[in-house]
């Protein structure tokens, strides 16, 4: 198969997902099959359910499949990454900026997180100790700091190469109960803290009695501490863009459809931008090595990826931005890189942003068609909307043509409408 389409992913998967547990049994468990499943009956009508709509004035109806909304599936990706960044904005502090961390783990202490992923939680967890510790060495005092952290297992290339993406107040609550703000952080500082947090971690946690080597490694060949990000630049109040910027971590595959440049039935081909040099790289692997490197970032069932600290913890969130209006100015300074958060669209305006046309016109008439009913796979349909007393206005059933289809026959896109349509999107 040359060059790649959005069924390409999916069919990788088809073709080779049974022999890769073959050959792979620690990927043969249910965390790991439910996911790859979801991916591919995504967009399924049969599989996932549908939405069904029907025109009021010639009987034509549409069926439109729900998805996956997984963060596997290379469909979900785009809306979700959009609404999330939507929810995110929404959640931020009105008057707060915020700064964007980055927190690496060193090649040689990556299979530790590879060969144990609840460390990856405690990952998260040491990731704000680090922070709130950058912060008392910075200020001299500690401050009740608030962040939003999102854990990231993929490289640019697919390899495992876990680290944190964090947004993070720039301030926070003295013990007085007053906002202080905090313009600048050593890097020095901050590289140094990564490093005693990370290696006390494994030094913890881990019972491996190699894992000592490593830490003294940890400690002698990196004098200077462990990288660590600190994106130059505040985000203004209630910005968008590093929102939308972090959010593509949270949902998105570990490849997109653009990426992918050919796949043979034996291999994948791909391209990736080099983090080191921003140079494009191509990788040509054999397909059961490619579904190795998309598959072991599937985390375990009820993993949470994105996570909630100090301020913005869901407990204390509405109180401290309660306490917040009191203490910040309500109305922000007007900053061109801010925005304003819209409601979340619709299905029908999120598709006509996309592909230019309604998706809710009927294609043999072009009326506005009308909800009729929900349909579950395993439970039926759900609710049903009453349009006809009767049946339909020219008496038709839904398997026999219109009098308006059979004087367009001749038109393959209005032939075929009475068949099931699927539409392979995912905004439902």
């Amino acid at each position: 198969m040359c060059g790649t389409d959005i069924d390409t992913f999916k069919q990788i998967f088809r073709d080779h997902w049974e022999t890769f547990k073959a050959t792979y049994p620690q990927f043969a468990t249910p965390d790991y099959d439910i996911a790859v499943q979801k991916m591919l009956d995504c967009g399924d009508p049969e599989k996932m359910g549908y939405k069904q709509y029907r025109c009021l004035r010639c009987g034509e109806w549409r069926r439109i499949a729900f998805t996956c909304k997984s963060s596997f599936c290379l469909d979900c990706a785009q809306p979700r990454t959009s609404q999330w960044a939507d929810f995110i904005g929404r959640r931020l502090f009105p008057g707060v900026t915020y700064r964007h961390f980055i927190l690496t783990t060193p090649d040689f202490l990556r299979n530790y997180f590879y060969q144990c992923p609840d460390l990856l939680g405690t990952l998260m967890q040491r990731g704000y100790a680090c922070l709130q510790d950058i912060f008392q060495t910075t200020t001299g005092k500690p401050l009740d700091i608030g962040c939003v952290m999102v854990l990231q297992t993929y490289g640019r290339s697919g390899e495992f190469n876990p680290h944190l993406h964090i947004l993070m107040t720039a301030g926070g609550l003295t013990d007085e109960g007053k906002w202080k703000n905090v313009k600048f952080i050593p890097y020095d500082v901050m590289h140094r803290k990564w490093q005693y947090h990370l290696l006390d971690l494994l030094r913890q946690e881990v019972r491996d009695p190699k894992v000592q080597k490593d830490i003294d490694r940890g400690w002698k060949n990196y004098p200077k501490g462990f990288v660590a990000h600190l994106q130059p630049g505040d985000v203004p109040p209630g910005g968008k863009g590093l929102a939308e910027y972090l959010a593509k971590y949270v949902v998105s595959p570990p490849i997109s459809v653009r990426r992918l440049e050919e796949y043979d039935g034996q291999q994948v081909s791909y391209w990736y931008e080099d983090h080191k040099t921003q140079a494009i790289q191509h990788a040509t692997l054999p397909v059961l090595r490619f579904i190795g490197r998309m598959v072991q970032h599937i985390l375990p069932k009820g993993f949470q990826r994105i996570r909630y600290f100090g301020l913005h913890s869901h407990p204390r969130y509405q109180a401290i931005r309660e306490q917040l209006a009191t203490l910040l100015p309500s109305s922000p300074a007007s900053d061109p890189r801010g925005y304003r958060v819209l409601p979340r669209p619709q299905f029908a305006q999120l598709f006509f942003s996309t592909f230019g046309r309604d998706p809710l016109l009927c294609p043999r008439c072009g009326t506005p068609m009308e909800w009729e009913l929900l349909y579950h796979p395993r439970y039926g349909i759900l609710k049903e909307a009453q349009l006809f007393q009767d049946e339909p206005p020219d008496g038709r059933t839904e398997s026999e043509p219109s009098s308006v289809a059979a004087e367009n026959a001749e038109g393959d896109s209005l032939a075929t409408s009475l068949a099931l349509v699927q539409l392979s999107l995912p905004f439902l």
